[in-house]
C-alpha cells in the first residue's frame, strides 16, 4: 500500500467527526435513492399486477373463431410462450321457465391461471378436471336447492330453428327447438359473479378443458402471452396470417390485443408512438424531475462533507505535494476516502431504502380505505436494488470528485497557507446587519461573505432540499387540481350525475319511464337509445372548415377514426339518437324546432348535429368545433345498417334532414369524433331498428338514462330508489347503475393512497434537509474554530459570540428560502403549462401549510444546529484550538 493509501486510512481513523459526517451524508443518499427506485419500481409492478388482475395474462387474442387444426401454428410460434384456450360453446337444455338453456364453455389450466375468470368465483373453486363446473350466480339465484359440491345432470345438443343450428347464446327464436346428441353428469365446483340479461335465455357456465382432448373441427378462441412483449403486435399479425385469416376494408386483422398491459411494458403499436399529449406524461414528469432534484441534491450535500473534510487537512495535503505528491495522487487520496466510507454506507442505505418501502406499503395494505383490492405487494430485488447502488456510486464519485479536483489545482504554498485560515476581506462600509445589530450583525454579514465559497454548497443544498420538497407538493398538488377539472372517465356532473342502463333489449313500458321519473329527488331523466349506421359520401360534401384542417383524406389517413375510403367515396358512420317523446319535445322546444315535424315513418325526418371536434386544434381544455359535411334542411342522406364490410345485414334506408343544429341532446355521453349524429324520436327509431338484423335490433334497443338529481345530497338516495324501481321490472343482469359519488369515492381513494405515499416521501426529504442543515453547520463551525477563537482573543465576549451565531443562523436560514421561490415558479409555471390549469385555479389548492412549516423547520434546525456548535466552541480553550492541527 502506498504512502498516500496508508495516509488517508489513518486520516478517516483519526477524524472520527468528520468520517461519520461523510458516512451518514452517504448513508442519507443511498436510503433515499434506495427508497425512491423500490418505490417507482413496486409502483410500476404493482400497475402491472393490477392489470393482470384485472384484464388477464395475455399480450394477444385470435379473435375468430379457430379450428383446432390451426393450434399447432400458434404453440409453434418461436415468440409465444404461453397459449391460454377457451374451448366451443356448448349447449344444455334444463328445465327453467326463465332461461330454458345452459351455456357452457371449457377453458384449459393455462387460461384459468392466467386470465381474470378466476377473480370472479365467489364461491368454490376452478374446475380442475373434465366433468367440473363452475355456474353463475344467478343459477343459484334462481335454483336455491342447489349448492356447491352437488352433481347435476342435463342433456346436452344443439338449438335449431328450421333445420339451422342457433348459436348458443342467441336470443330465443318462436319456434326454436332443442336437439340433444348426449346426457351428461356435471359436479359444481364454484360460483361465478357473472350475469346475462334476459335477453340471452341461457345461465352461463365455465368447466375444464384438456388440450390433448381437442379435436380438428373444434372452434376455439385463442389467447397468447409472448416471450418478448415488444413484437407482440407483430407476431400476432404473422400468426393470424399463418392460420388463414383475411385482413379487413382497414387492413387490419380479427385480432384483438391487451393494450393496456403491452402499454405497461411500453409497447404501443406502428403509429400511436406519437399520437400523445404532453399532459399524459404528468406523473413520469413528475417522478424525474424528483430524481433529478433528488441526485443534484446528494452530489451537493456529499461533496460539501468531503469539501470540508479535504480543506480541514488542507495543509496536510499541500505539505504532501511540497514532497513530490502529484495532482492525481491527492485526486485519488480524496475518492479513496469516499469508497472507504462507502463499503459501509451503501449497503445499510440499500437496507434502510428497502425497510422504508416495507413499512409504507405494510401501512398502506393495513389501511382499508386506501386500498381496497389486492394489497400492494413490495417489489424491491435486483431492479430496484442495483440502480440504487450504481445511482449511489455514481453520486459519491461525483461528490468526491468536485473538491478533488480543486485541490489537486492548489499550488503547495497556497494550500498551506490556506489551509484551516481565515482570510477576510477588507470590511465594506456598514450593511444593513451592522446598522441594525452592531458590530456582531457586521461580522455575520461579513464572516458569511468572506466563507461564501464554503456556504455556497451549504445554500445550495438546503436549496435543493427546499426545491425538492416544494416542487413534489406543487407538482402532485397541480395534478390533483387537473385531475378534478378533466374527468375524462367519469358522467358530466349537470348532464348525468346518475347513469342507468337497461340491457334486456326490448321496448321499455312507459308505466316503467314513469316511475323512474316520479321517484323523489330527480331533476331530470331522458330516455336515449342509439344504433350505428354508415353512409357513403364523396370528398366535395365535406365543409369548407374540415378541407381547412385536411379534409376526409387526412382523417381517413391517420387510421384513428371511422371514416373510411373506397373507389373515390369516403364511407362515415352516423349515430341515429332516439329520444323519448316528453325529452324530443323538450330538446326541439330549445334549438327552436317543430317537434311535430319528426314523426313521419316514410321518410324519417332528424335533427342532424352537424358539429365535429378540430382534433388538431382541440385540447382537454378547450374543444374547437367545426361544421362537418355541408348539408342543408330537405336534403335525404340515404343510409344501411352495415357500417363496417364484416358486418351482417343488408337493410338500406333513407333519412331527411328536418332540422341544422351545433347543440347536442343532454344525454351524458360521447359519441366518436368524425361521425354524424342524427336525433328523433324513439316512435320512429324503434321502425327502423325493427327491420335491422335481431342483434343488432336488440343493442339497438338498449336504453341509456342519464338521471340529475335536484341536489347532490339526494345523489345516493335517488340511486337506491332508482334500484327498488328496476328490480321490479328486471331481472339481474338486465340493468347497471351508478352515481358520480361512487366514482368519485373510488378515484378519491386512489389519489388518497397517493397522497399519503407523497406526504411520507415529503416527510423524509423534510429530515433529509434537516440533518444536512445539521450536518453543513457542524462541519463548517468545526472547520472555524480557530476563527472564533482569534475573535474571543480579540475581545469579543461569550455574548457577542453568541449573537454573531443566531445571526449567521438568520441570514444562513433566509438564504435558501428566497432562493428557491424562482425554482419553484419555474416549476409551478411548467406543470400548469404542461396540464393546461390556469393560475387561478391552482391558488386555492397551493400546499401552503406545509411549505411554511418545512421554511419554518429549516430556520429552526438551522438556529438550533449554530447553538450545539456554539456550547462546543466554548468548551475549548484558546490555546487548545490554536495548538490543534485537525481542526
Amino acid at each position: 500500500m502506498n504512502i498516500l493509501a496508508e495516509y488517508t486510512l489513518d486520516y478517516v481513523r483519526r477524524n472520527k467527526k468528520s468520517s461519520v459526517a461523510i458516512l451518514i451524508a452517504i448513508l442519507i443518499a443511498t436510503t433515499l435513492l434506495s427508497a425512491l427506485c423500490g418505490f417507482l419500481h413496486t409502483m410500476y409492478k404493482d400497475e402491472i399486477r393490477l392489470t393482470i388482475h384485472k384484464e388477464g395474462n395475455w399480450h394477444a387474442e385470435l379473435f375468430d373463431d379457430t379450428p383446432g387444426d390451426k393450434l399447432k401454428y400458434v404453440t409453434g410460434h418461436p415468440n409465444v410462450e404461453q397459449v391460454m384456450i377457451k374451448g366451443a360453446w356448448e349447449v344444455a337444455q334444463i328445465e327453467d321457465p326463465r332461461r330454458p338453456y345452459l351455456v357452457m364453455r371449457r377453458l384449459t389450466s393455462s387460461y384459468w391461471s392466467d386470465m381474470s375468470e378466476r377473480q370472479h368465483i365467489l364461491e368454490g373453486r376452478i374446475p380442475h378436471h373434465p366433468g367440473e363446473l363452475a355456474l353463475s350466480k344467478q343459477y343459484f339465484e334462481h335454483h336455491p336447492d342447489i349448492k356447491v359440491g352437488d352433481t347435476i345432470r342435463f342433456p346436452v345438443g344443439s338449438r335449431v330453428l328450421n333445420g339451422e343450428t342457433l348459436e348458443p347464446r342467441s336470443t330465443y327464436k318462436k319456434g326454436e327447438r332443442f336437439v340433444p346428441t348426449a346426457e351428461r353428469s356435471y359436479t359444481v365446483v364454484g360460483k361465478l359473479d357473472i350475469t346475462t340479461t334476459s335477453a340471452t335465455p341461457a345461465y352461463l357456465a365455465y368447466g375444464y378443458l384438456d388440450e390433448a382432448s381437442i379435436t380438428p373441427e373444434d372452434k376455439l378462441t385463442i389467447y397468447m402471452r409472448f416471450n418478448n412483449p415488444g413484437t407482440a403486435y407483430e407476431d400476432i399479425v404473422a400468426i393470424a396470417r399463418s392460420i388463414g385469416y383475411k385482413p379487413d376494408e382497414y387492413g387490419d386483422y380479427m385480432v384483438r390485443m391487451n393494450s393496456d398491459l403491452l402499454a405497461k411494458y411500453f409497447v404501443f403499436p406502428s403509429g400511436q408512438r406519437g399520437q400523445f399529449q404532453i399532459w399524459q406524461f404528468s406523473w413520469p414528469l413528475m417522478f424525474a424531475a424528483t430524481a433529478l432534484l433528488v441526485t443534484g441534491l446528494f452530489v451537493v450535500i456529499i461533496s460539501n462533507a468531503f469539501a470540508i473534510s479535504a480543506n480541514t487537512r488542507l495543509r496536510q495535503l499541500g505539505m504532501l505535494q511540497s514532497i513530490g505528491a502529484s495532482p492525481r495522487q491527492i485526486r485519488r487520496s480524496v475518492i479513496l476516502e469516499s469508497l472507504i466510507l462507502s463499503v459501509v454506507s451503501i449497503p445499510l442505505g440499500l437496507f434502510f431504502g428497502w425497510l422504508l418501502d416495507f413499512g409504507l406499503f405494510a401501512y398502506i395494505s393495513s389501511q382499508e380505505k386506501l386500498r381496497e383490492i389486492q394489497d400492494i405487494r413490495l417489489a424491491f430485488g435486483l431492479p430496484a436494488a442495483l440502480p440504487s447502488v450504481l445511482l449511489a456510486l455514481l453520486t459519491v464519485w461525483l461528490s468526491a470528485s468536485i473538491p478533488a479536483r480543486k485541490i489537486s489545482k492548489m499550488s503547495p504554498i497556497d494550500a498551506i497557507r490556506q489551509g484551516g485560515e481565515i482570510r477576510v476581506k477588507k470590511l465594506r462600509k456598514p450593511w444593513l446587519s451592522g446598522k441594525l445589530f452592531g458590530i456582531e450583525g457586521e461580522l455575520a454579514k461579513n464572516t458569511l461573505r468572506a466563507r461564501k465559497k464554503s456556504y455556497r454548497t451549504a445554500v445550495i443544498s438546503l436549496t435543493l432540499s427546499f426545491c425538492l420538497l416544494s416542487g413534489f407538493l406543487h407538482m402532485f398538488s397541480i395534478l390533483e387540481v387537473a385531475n378534478t377539472l378533466f374527468r375524462e372517465d367519469s358522467l358530466h356532473e349537470s348532464e348525468e350525475n346518475i347513469g342507468l342502463q337497461i340491457l334486456d333489449g326490448n321496448v321499455m313500458d312507459p308505466q316503467m319511464e314513469e316511475q323512474i321519473r316520479s321517484v323523489p329527488g330527480v331533476k331530470s331523466a331522458l330516455f336515449v337509445s342509439h344504433v350505428p349506421a354508415a353512409m357513403w359520401v364523396k370528398e366535395d360534401r365535406q365543409s369548407d372548415a374540415l378541407a381547412g384542417i385536411g379534409g376526409f383524406s387526412r382523417i381517413a389517413d391517420s387510421g384513428r377514426y371511422s371514416l373510411y375510403k373506397e373507389n373515390g367515396r369516403y364511407r362515415l358512420q352516423t349515430n341515429l339518437v332516439a329520444l323519448d317523446d316528453q325529452s324530443f319535445a323538450e330538446y326541439s322546444r330549445r334549438i327552436g324546432a317543430d317537434a311535430r315535424l319528426f314523426y313521419d315513418k316514410d321518410v324519417p325526418s332528424t335533427i342532424v348535429v352537424n358539429q365535429v371536434e378540430d382534433d388538431l386544434r382541440s385540447n382537454r381544455r378547450e374543444t374547437v368545433r367545426i361544421p362537418f359535411l355541408k348539408l342543408h334542411p330537405g336534403e335525404r342522406l340515404n343510409l344501411e345498417e352495415k357500417v363496417y364490410s364484416e358486418d351482417k345485414g343488408s337493410y338500406t334506408f333513407t333519412t331527411e334532414v328536418g332540422y341544422l343544429t351545433d347543440e347536442m341532446p343532454p344525454l351524458g355521453e360521447r359519441y366518436d369524433n368524425f361521425e354524424l349524429v342524427q336525433i328523433m324520436p324513439r316512435s320512429v327509431y324503434l321502425g327502423i331498428v325493427s327491420q335491422m338484423v335481431e342483434d343488432r335490433a336488440m343493442r339497438a334497443r338498449y336504453v341509456s338514462i342519464p338521471v340529475v338529481a335536484e341536489s347532490a345530497d339526494r345523489i345516493e338516495a335517488v340511486t337506491a330508489e332508482l334500484k327498488n324501481v328496476c328490480d321490479k321490472w328486471y331481472g339481474s343482469g338486465d340493468y347497471e347503475i351508478r352515481n358520480i359519488i361512487e366514482i368519485k369515492e373510488s378515484g378519491d381513494k386512489g389519489r388518497q393512497m397517493m397522497k399519503f405515499i407523497i406526504v411520507c416521501v415529503s416527510g423524509f426529504l423534510a429530515l433529509i434537509g434537516i440533518a444536512n442543515v445539521f450536518s453543513t453547520v457542524s462541519g463548517n463551525l468545526q472547520q472555524r474554530q480557530k476563527e472564533f477563537a482569534v475573535l474571543r482573543s480579540v475581545g469579543i465576549s461569550p455574548r457577542g459570540i453568541w449573537r454573531l451565531l443566531l445571526l449567521e443562523a438568520l441570514l444562513f436560514g433566509l438564504i435558501p428560502v428566497l432562493f428557491s421561490i424562482p425554482v419553484a415558479v419555474l416549476i409551478i409555471w411548467s406543470f400548469l403549462k404542461i396540464n393546461m390549469v390556469k393560475l387561478s385555479e391552482y391558488l386555492p389548492h397551493m400546499p401552503l401549510t406545509a411549505l411554511i412549516l418545512f421554511a419554518s423547520l429549516i430556520m429552526a434546525s438551522i438556529t438550533l444546529a449554530y447553538i450545539l456548535g456554539g456550547r462546543r466552541l466554548k468548551q475549548r480553550t484558546i490555546v487548545d484550538v490554536l495548538k490543534d492541527e485537525t481542526v
